[in-house]
Formats: structure tokens, sequence, C-alpha cells
């Protein structure tokens, strides 16, 4: 029987090439795809799947003994970087690898999965300190920063963090911001304010006014707070220094003058004034001088916070039965209602990069931190333990700190804006915690 060879149609030929093609590209794509990625260190902020960059600590190096321990040096870094939520950290040989040059052995260092290393020595002469500290990227087994430090001992804290906040600059093209502070009120009848470094340490008290103090917001300085006193047994607003030798009245109104907020520029201040009975949010100058009146309505409206740019602000009205959030441009507008999916929503906190609100909702009973975009899309509860609120944003974006009673107590809690990384930092018992704007 003879067999007649089928001739494939013009069509069909011109398909299966397309096919053929495809196949190979896919495969490549997935061949690359399996290979280890070395590229340059980088943390895409904006990719909503990014994942945790493995880094690797080694403890910090010295030629002499001294009150300074190596591996508490390298715990500072550690935690700084484990509390944005951005790295794992992967456990380091001690001490790191060498290769015949006195560098880390990089090579062998890739086999333990981390994409970086950091690690450095120190001196320690009298009172003063000097630090060497290096971040290597394994992949590419190269330097990729490298920062000397020289201070006094007392600041070592202080000098790691500096380093740290370059960086995440260097891997995220943001700065860092663990060189802040956040200030807080005692869980005393008094409520006095304290200020100490993002993560607890060198804690100090600021006010005694010996009476009852609320809300302590920064000035966008970082040189001062404003804060709501009953120092004349009013609720007045008040600026005291971060070194707590000024307290100066601003807004003195028969009635509320409560919740203040600096405008980005630091040129106004809002507040809520209740000059007309009901609260309504005002904007005065920093002396206290009314300059508008922002709300109008039947509600009590409270809590103001600015957008970064400072054209919109987001402020607590019950105008609709029960405390929600709302956002008004500052020029004059209608207020926009963006908190729907909850029936009781507090102390809303505007995110330095625009994108993001952080407040308190009530949530089956309690209080939990929760995030919304500033047109009320993208709602996401943070937190699930204990009762939390009062949340305030690092001066980066990318933490946030908030009172949380988990552990039993009051205490201030810092979490990555993810809420996948939730810390209690302060050393006492405290409230209405606020973070910092970036020091100089």
């Amino acid at each position: 029987m003879k067999i007649s060879r089928l001739t494939p149609h013009p069509g069909t030929t011109e398909l299966t090439n397309r096919l053929r093609f495809l196949l190979l590209w896919l495969t490549l794509i997935i061949s690359v795809g399996c290979q280890p990625a070395f590229g340059k260190l980088l943390l895409d902020l904006d990719n909503p799947n990014l994942g945790k960059m493995p880094i690797m600590v080694a403890d910090f190096s010295s030629n002499q003994p001294g009150p300074l321990n190596g591996a508490e040096l390298a715990s500072i870094i550690k935690n700084d970087l484990v509390m944005c939520g951005l790295f794992e950290i992967v456990p380091a040989p001690q001490p790191a690898p060498l290769n015949q040059n006195g560098e880390p052995d990089l090579n062998s260092l890739a086999r333990t999965g981390a994409q970086a290393l950091v690690m450095g020595s120190f001196n320690v002469n009298g009172n003063l300190l000097t630090v060497d500290c290096k971040l290597y990227d394994i992949g590419l087994q190269r330097l990729d920063l490298g920062k000397r430090y020289t201070g006094a001992l007392s600041d070592y804290r202080y000098i790691f963090h500096m380093f740290d906040d370059r960086l995440l600059e260097k891997i995220t093209n943001l700065q860092g911001c663990f060189t802040s502070k956040i200030a807080f009120m005692d869980d005393t009848k008094t409520r006095e304010i304290f200020v100490m470094d993002y993560d607890g340490y060198n804690l100090r008290q600021v006010s005694n006014t010996k009476t009852l103090n609320l809300s302590p917001k920064w000035a966008p300085d970082g040189k001062g707070l404003i804060f709501t006193s009953y120092i004349n047994r009013n609720p007045d607003l008040w600026y005291v220094s971060v070194d707590g030798q000024r307290v100066i009245p601003v807004s003195h109104r028969k009635g509320l003058n409560a919740s203040g907020r600096f405008s980005p520029d630091g040129n106004m201040i809002a507040l809520s004034l209740s000059v007309k009975a009901i609260p309504k949010i005002f904007i005065i100058s920093t002396e206290g001088n009314i300059i508008k009146q922002l709300t109008n309505g039947l509600g009590n409206d409270i809590s103001p916070s600015w957008s970064p740019d400072g054209a919109y602000m987001a402020y607590v009205s019950d105008q609709a039965g029960s405390p929600q959030i709302y956002v008004v441009p500052v020029n004059g507008g209608e207020s926009k209602r963006i908190t729907l999916t909850t029936s009781y929503n507090t102390d809303p906190d505007w995110s330095p990069r625009g994108d993001m609100l952080v407040f308190t909702a009530k949530i089956d009973g309690r209080f939990q931190v929760c995030v919304i975009r500033p047109d009320g899309s993208d709602f996401k509860v943070l937190t699930n333990k204990g009762t939390n609120q009062d949340p305030s944003w690092s001066p980066d974006g990318r933490m946030i700190t908030f009172t949380s009673n988990r552990d039993g107590s009051k205490r201030i809690f810092v979490m990555d804006a993810k809420g996948t990384v939730q810390t209690p930092v302060s050393h006492v018992s405290g409230r209405n915690p606020a973070w910092s704007p970036r020091l100089k």
C-alpha cells in the first residue's frame, strides 16, 4: 500500500513555527528565572510582592578589650533591619571568613543564601569611639558602602543607627529613620511627656507640668512639641522645647484647644476649637491667631492630620452618628468620608509618602490599627492581639508606632507598614506615641 505524504497547509506551517518560537522563549525565561539573580542590592518598595532580603551581620571586631562588645554592636544593626520589615537575618559565621587579602570571603558566604554582608571594626580611645562599617554585595562580590564614624562613646547606639540609615538608603533609595525619636505620655495620672529613641533606648522626661497632658505632636524641625495641657485648668495648646526648658502657650481660648498638628512647612497649626460650642477644625498661626475655620456642620470634629503636601486634611467627625474619618481640601471644598467598613474610627495619621492613612478602628469590640488610602480604598487591619490604638507613622513611611495592651499594660510598640513585625519598645507604660521627623 502506497502512503502518500501530506503537504501541510502554508498557514499551518507558520503557526507551527510560531508555537516553536514561543515554546523556546518560555523555556529561556523559565531557565533564566531559576538562576540566582546577581543584580545590585535593591529593594523596590513599590513592589506589592516584595520579599525580605536575606542579610548577614557579623560581630564587629576590635584589637583591644573595652567597654563595648562586638556582638552587642552587631545586634543594634540586626534589630534595626528586622524592625523595618525588609530584611531576614542569616546567621553569620563568627568570625567571618577572610580571603588572602584580609577581606571577607564573599565567595564562600554565597552558599549561605545571604545577599549582603555587614561587618566592621571599632576602636575606643578614652571617651572617643571610632567605627568602620561596611556593606558588601555577596552576589556581585564587592563593597557597596563603607562609612567611618567618630563620636562620643556614649553615643554608640546613635552612630550605628546612622549607618543603618545610610544602608537603607543604599538599598531602597530612601534614607532610613533609625536616628529618629518617639515622644509619648506615660500612663500615670498626670501623663507627663517623654522622649526616647525609636527602639526605646535613651528615655528622658520632657514635661514637668504635674497636671494632665494630652496628644504630643512634633514640630517639623524636631526642636519641640505641641500638646494639650490643663496647666491653667483648661485644655489649652502648649509648646515645649525638646529639652524641656521652654514651655509656651499657643492657644488658650475658653473651651477646647486640642489635637494640635503643625502644617508640613511649620507655619500653621490645625487643631480642634470649641469657640462656637461644637468642636470644629481650625487653622491658626504659630502665634495662636485664627486663620480660618476649616470644617462646619453639626458634628464634633477633632484629630486633624495634614497630607504631606499640605493640600488636604484628614479628621474625625461624628456627624454621621459615630466617629468616622473624613478628608477635606485645605483651600476649600467638600469633605469626603473615607471610612465605610467599620463603625467607629479615630486617630488618623497621614503617611509621609502620601499614599496611606493609618488610624484606629473598633473591630469585634476592640480597637485595632488599620490603614486605608485617602480615597477610601485598600482598607487593611494590621493588628489583632489585645487593644491597639494611637498610631503614628515614621518619617520615611516604612514603620508605625502605636499603643498596645497585649502584654498586660499599655506600652509603645513599633511595627513595619505591613504589620508583619510588631515589637514592644518602651521600657515603661505609655500611650499616644508620636514619631519625630528626621533629626539633624
